[in-house]
């Protein structure tokens, strides 16, 4: 009975149907039908097989009603890229670019031509953010220059709205941003003669110093405690996680990571093909074969507990991220639910970093952390930008950083501590501050290397007042690498003493007895758990 029940709820739909009805979320026309919506007036709800999402049939709503008109559009304060005729990208949901914030009638025109040079050249979302920037410019001027015309804004104006972005809580990134939208809006604008302004309005030292980009990765003991209760998660996201772990992705690339995205080649090896929204670009990277695995078994669930046809290997619970259990939907999981599964086990079992405080994960840590495993690991940057589809070797320059400090603590790991000729403690811990150019000034200028250890009498100095007497100089420096070596030395000291000491040479027994004292007490220092 619920079989036919099933079939009569997914019954083909007529040719005049599939010409009218679209999901209004994506503008697809390749759906199916599902149930009837309550109330008096019911209505066929269908599910969009592209973006997973339900709706119903709406002339308003529908993408296929939307004529291109793009001249009729222009005219609006609020456009709709599709009645522009503008292809939406794979994945968005916003359509619309809103100019009502913008309350000067002379800045009207002049924004709504630049915004649309910046559609025929750039994509919405660059659109939308140079819009931002005139809007916030717009409100600058309503509250600080009320009355001002376009032919009053000189240069004055400009830095008085940089101050006003330096006061705000905008982050540097930002900032940078909203001062970009501007210039460029500027330039077009004196070029065109939309406005009575000159040259050079916003200049190059306008610009805030931006911060190093510094890689937002996930400590190994959060990864350890996620991994230990991983199991504690729904099966699915158990395998969105696995996933994440190890190719790196961004989570909007997961979430539409279609079906038929693996790949094999003749000599059996295995390869994860996904489309990339960010560089507008489909990568294909090679993969084990766990996560070969984990995929095909998400698949066989997919297809063993939906009874419609989905392309996309994760899904949605059909009672959201807050129910519990996990009945899987036709729907796309969304990002915030991913973190919401998340947070929920960091909170079940004290998940915390080193200061306590609970850990909040979010999605692209993941893929910060696979970058900084793999540069720690030794793998060369162009071969991690080409597995990142990174774009340029500056965006994968981001994790070179972690490399040294990694090497750090290593050499610190290796080492244990830095003694002198007397055993003490005379070196520990390498700053975190020191530059790569300090590091070079401190090897090359600042000490000498030794096939023992090293010497911390600079090399500029007038040299080495002692003759052949490292062991006895207070500038000698050793560390636990050479501490076998010592161990043979004092061997071989002793045997001089004795020898000198058979032949009355009592000068070679006085100074080799001072390099005798010494060795032990740097064998001592170096074996103590002080």
């Amino acid at each position: 009975m619920k079989q036919q029940q099933t079939q009569r709820s997914y019954k083909p739909l007529t040719e005049l149907e599939k010409k009218l009805i679209t999901c209004h979320h994506c503008g697809s026309d390749s759906f199916v039908k599902k149930r009837k919506s309550r109330g008096k007036k019911r209505h066929q709800i269908y599910i969009c097989k592209k973006c997973g999402r339900h709706f119903t049939y709406n002339p308003e709503k529908s993408a296929k009603v939307h004529i291109v008109n793009p001249e009729a559009e222009y005219k609006k304060d609020i456009w709709d890229i599709r009645n522009l005729g503008i292809p939406n990208s794979i994945g968005q949901y916003c359509y619309k670019l809103n100019f009502v914030g913008i309350e000067q009638p002379w800045l009207m025109t002049p924004a709504k031509q630049y915004i649309k040079f910046i559609l025929s050249t750039l994509s919405f979302s660059s659109a939308s953010e140079k819009l931002l920037a005139i809007k916030q410019f717009s409100r600058f001027l309503t509250l600080s220059y009320p009355e001002i015309s376009s032919d009053g804004i000189d240069r004055s104006v400009v830095i008085s709205f940089l101050a006003h972005l330096a006061s705000s809580k905008l982050s540097v990134s930002t900032r940078c941003a909203r001062i970009t939208g501007l210039k460029g809006f500027f330039e077009m604008a004196y070029q065109n003669e939309w406005l009575g302004v000159t040259r050079y309005l916003v200049r190059k030292e306008d610009f805030p110093k931006r911060p190093k980009s510094q890689p937002r990765y996930i400590p190994e003991h959060i990864i350890d405690q996620l991994i230990e209760h991983l199991e504690d998660l729904h099966a699915p996201v158990q395998r969105m996680v696995l996933v994440l772990l190890e190719c790196g992705m961004r989570i909007s690339e997961l979430l539409h990571l279609k079906s038929d995205c693996l790949l094999q080649d003749k000599a059996g090896d295995w390869f994860l093909r996904y489309y990339q929204f960010k560089m507008k670009k489909e990568i294909t990277v090679p993969i084990s074969r766990e996560i070969v695995r984990v995929l095909q078994e998400q698949i066989r669930y997919i297809n063993e507990n939906l009874d419609l046809p989905f392309s996309y290997v994760f899904t949605a619970n059909e009672g959201g991220a807050r129910k519990e259990g996990f009945k899987p939907t036709a729907k796309l999981m969304t990002r915030n639910s991913f973190v919401r599964y998340l947070d929920k086990l960091a909170e079940q079992h004290s998940i915390c970093d080193s200061s306590g405080k609970p850990w909040h994960f979010l999605p692209h840590e993941f893929r910060h952390t696979v970058g900084t495993r793999m540069i720690n690991n030794g793998v060369p940057q162009h071969i991690i930008q080409k597995y990142l589809g990174h774009e340029s070797p500056v965006m994968t320059a981001v994790y070179a950083h972690i490399h040294d400090q990694t090497m750090k603590e290593e050499v610190a790991k290796f080492h244990g501590k830095v003694v002198n000729i007397s055993g003490q403690i005379v070196e520990e811990v390498i700053p975190e501050a020191q530059t790569e150019d300090l590091q070079w000034f401190k090897r090359t200028v600042q000490a000498q290397a030794l096939p023992n250890g090293s010497c911390a009498l600079p090399i500029i100095s007038q040299g080495c007042p002692h003759a052949n007497a490292c062991l006895t100089c207070t500038h000698f420096r050793t560390t636990l690498e050479y501490l076998d070596y010592h161990k043979q030395e004092l061997k071989q000291t002793e045997k001089i003493i004795q020898k000198a000491e058979a032949n009355g040479w009592q000068r070679q027994v006085e100074m080799n007895k001072k390099v005798k004292a010494n060795l032990e007490n740097i064998i001592r220092g170096l074996e103590s758990n002080d």
